[in-house]
């Protein structure tokens, strides 16, 4: 995700009446659509496991019965013994990564809230050859299930777990397997309640203006009049 650009920032014209970002509650059903991100990972898993276990199983019974010549066969073993290796090092990463995924999964649902982010949605730059989908401050990697809901300049609802960096539904549509997404750091100081009017048109507000810091804001007092 290193590898893909952050969207651009908002310029004055594009004010909060057409890009929102709020927090509010899951639904129930909501509460249940992060654990299909954990369970990408259990079945990239189980088929890690197999395709090591049917290496070995062929590398030990069945490639001494098709190769004869001992120096054929030594190259051959040892090949699928480096490759086994490399298998069981991703997979080792993978299941740390699936614990930490589990620890945010579990957290989510504890939680129990999310950023929902209102906006049309445009293609923008992606990882190698494939654009990305932007709505407001969130940038999705595409996947097959969101190339089947998402359409250029239409206005889309994204519900994203920043703690997980996914999204998990669009257009109250649930993702079985979410959404990687890129998102500013500060994009959950951008959300407000639900509920709360935000104003329409004109200039954007502070957070909206970039992605760094937000910039505080002070009032300053009119001098005192002068004595008489």
């Amino acid at each position: 995700m290193s590898s893909m650009a952050y969207p651009q920032p908002y310029s004055p014209s594009q004010g909060q009446a057409f890009n929102q970002v709020i927090r509010r509650s899951l639904t129930d059903a909501e509460r249940q659509l992060p654990a299909g991100v954990f369970k990408t990972f259990q079945r990239g898993l189980r088929g890690i496991s197999v395709v090591c276990l049917v290496l070995f199983v062929f590398n030990m019974l069945i490639l001494p019965t098709m190769i004869t010549d001992p120096i054929t066969y030594d190259s051959v073993s040892m090949t699928l013994y480096i490759f086994m290796f490399v298998l069981g090092a991703v997979s080792i990463g993978m299941a740390v990564n699936a614990i930490v995924v589990r620890k945010r999964v579990e957290q989510a649902m504890r939680d129990g809230t999310a950023v929902e982010v209102f906006g049309p949605a445009y293609k923008s730059g992606g990882v190698g050859k494939a654009q990305a989908w932007t709505v407001g401050p969130v940038s999705m990697i595409p996947t097959r299930e969101l190339m089947s809901i998402l359409r250029e300049g239409m206005m889309t609802s994204v519900l994203c777990v920043p703690s997980m960096k996914a999204a998990i539904a669009v257009n109250n549509c649930g993702l079985k397997a979410g959404a990687r997404i890129m998102f500013p750091q500060n994009l959950e100081a951008m959300a407000v309640p639900m509920g709360v009017q935000m104003p329409m048109g004109g200039q954007a507000s502070a957070p909206y203006q970039g992605y760094g810091p937000q910039r505080g804001y002070s009032e300053e007092l009119p001098p005192p009049p002068p004595p008489d």
